[in-house]
């Protein structure tokens, strides 16, 4: 018996100490292979539909599980021909592109690429008029399917930006087959097939999405085999989560302070690029026609206040919608406030500080991260301090926020480049019919400024009309800009590796990968520790305490 008892004792120690390394092994973090990669965000996606997703997680999502006639390089803005692209040609009269398709290249759901599934695409979403649809159907007259392998678009007139214009993902095909072709989708029941080198597996909107790597991917694998992207409700639980390695990479929004303190955290990486981002106001001239009242405004803002009180100058005001990155910018408008300007607005338009003039601001509290309301009351407070306004804050969340564009009045917004050209922060919201971001402005002055930094070749005639542009809008004011966007930043797990900011602001997942176990807090299950302890019990009762005889 005393042999048993001493065997049952070893077997219970051996069992205790296999239980405690199952116990390691069992709570590693849900996450741990490496070669699944989650990826945290506070942003949100609208929409997936090439024709309408007109936001940037939107977009950055489809660059991920599609290609575009022309792309640009990771490490450059210019316009270069995408993966599937043979090669194109240019007719003498600068009118008609030739798109010659490389064979054997199948969409994610396995029907064939072709020049027909293109001019599909290109097609649809002229037609369908969605939010990015002015990028081709201002410029564009005809797409033509010449033969299986070959695409000709034939444009209204010359157009300088027209091969930028197709870096932006409205011009991207997917498989006719995966989206209806008379309405708009991208929804979770209408998940778009494309090019790339993943497919999206699962979409739970708000909540999380899937993709996976797209068997018929005709270029290299990713790095990876899956990518999760989990959505946050603000800036705090993002940073909870890369802190307690829930998520491996954190893109999109930190505020100020979670920055600073991301770049202080052991175990933690993270880069940060030059942004081509702005943030402005926009004033809806038809909620606010008198030219004087959106003057004031814009003499009443004090952008040195909300970089340096919200952002702890981590971002630089703005003087004009043209960022500074771009040689053709001017500071259009005034260094303010300027207390003089708005007396003088708000008197020639029949205010005074007892007939004040009432205002709605809207702001939507994530899509642009936790600072925010800051900004929003730091900008009610500078209108009321004039003595000339009344200014009622309203919020709504960016899914219902981009609906209602249009009706809102008075709102801020945020803007990165469809492709990178000083005429992109122009024309998309101050050309002839370019309604669809609230500013209902139009100008044939305007215009014919527009016309020629599209049409002209010639670099200094295009910048004097990008330069009195800048001006006329800060003459008219149908929008106030604020200030830059803090630099790109994106943070990841030491032992995260091919994580890659790019000029054009994209975010490409399939270089992404880990190196290394995955870290975070353990959630052991209470069964083993249970376990573990019954076995330890025993060894002490069988081997180490004698028994009375």
């Amino acid at each position: 018996m005393k042999s048993n008892k001493t065997f049952l004792g070893y077997f219970a120690l051996f069992l205790a100490i296999w239980l405690t390394m199952a116990g390691v092994a069992i709570v590693s973090p849900a996450n741990a292979a490496s070669d699944v990669i989650v990826i945290g965000t506070t942003d949100s996606i609208t929409n997936l539909d090439p024709a309408d997703a007109y936001d940037y997680f939107s977009s950055n999502t489809l660059v991920q599980i599609t290609h575009g006639l022309m792309e640009m390089p990771v490490d450059s803005t210019d316009a270069v021909k995408g993966p599937m692209i043979e090669e194109y040609t240019v007719s003498s009269d600068a009118k008609t592109y030739t798109f010659k398709l490389k064979t054997g290249i199948k969409y994610s759901d396995g029907e064939a690429f072709d020049a027909a599934s293109v001019v599909w695409n290109l097609q649809r979403a002229i037609d369908l008029g969605g939010d990015p649809s002015f990028l081709l159907s201002d410029v564009v007259d005809t797409v033509t399917a010449v033969d299986d392998t070959t695409v000709k678009i034939t444009l209204q007139k010359p157009d300088a930006t027209f091969l930028q214009r197709l870096t932006y993902t409205v011009a991207w095909p997917v498989s006719p087959k995966s989206l209806p072709q008379n309405a708009i989708a991208g929804d979770p029941e209408n998940i778009p097939a494309g090019l790339g080198p993943y497919k999206i597996t699962s979409w739970t909107k708000g909540t999380e999405l899937i993709l996976e790597p797209n068997d018929n991917y005709f270029g290299d694998a990713p790095a990876n085999k899956k990518v999760i992207i989990k959505f946050y409700s603000d800036a705090s639980a993002l940073l909870t989560a890369l802190k307690t390695g829930e998520i491996d990479v954190a893109h999109r929004q930190f505020g100020p302070e979670e920055i600073k303190e991301v770049m202080s955290l052991p175990g933690v990486e993270y880069q940060t690029k030059d942004t081509a981002g702005i943030r402005y106001l926009i004033v809806n001239v038809d909620a606010h026609p008198d030219q004087n009242v959106r003057q004031a405004i814009a003499a009443a803002i004090n952008r040195k206040d909300i970089t340096s009180t919200v952002f702890d100058d981590l971002n630089d005001p703005l003087y004009s919608m043209v960022p500074t990155i771009f040689s053709s910018h001017v500071d259009a408008f005034m260094d303010g406030p300027v207390q003089a300007d708005v007396e003088g607005n708000m008197t020639a338009a029949g205010y005074s500080t007892t007939n004040k003039y009432p205002i709605t601001l809207w702001w939507t509290p994530s899509h642009y991260g936790t600072t925010e309301s800051d900004v929003a009351s730091l900008i009610k407070q500078h209108l009321e301090d004039t003595g000339y306004f009344t200014v009622t804050l309203k919020s709504a969340e960016w899914s219902t926020y981009v609906g209602q564009l249009s009706s809102m009045g008075f709102f801020l917004l945020g803007w990165w480049f469809d492709y990178p050209d000083p005429s992109n922060y122009i024309d998309p919201f101050v050309g002839s019919g370019a309604f669809s971001l609230g500013t209902n402005y139009s100008s044939t002055q305007m215009d014919d400024y527009i016309n020629t930094m599209l049409t002209n070749t010639d670099p200094n005639t295009r910048k004097e009309a990008i330069i009195n542009a800048q001006k006329l809008i800060a003459e008219d004011v149908p929008l106030v800009p604020l200030f830059t966007m803090i630099k790109q930043f994106v943070a990841y797990q030491e032992g995260v590796t091919g994580v890659v900011l790019e000029p054009s602001e994209n975010l490409h997942y399939n270089t992404i990968t880990y190196g290394g176990e995955k870290g975070g807090f353990l959630a052991v299950s209470p069964l083993i520790p249970m376990l573990a302890l019954l076995s330890i019990v025993t060894v002490y009762r069988l081997v180490v305490k004698p028994k009375r005889r």
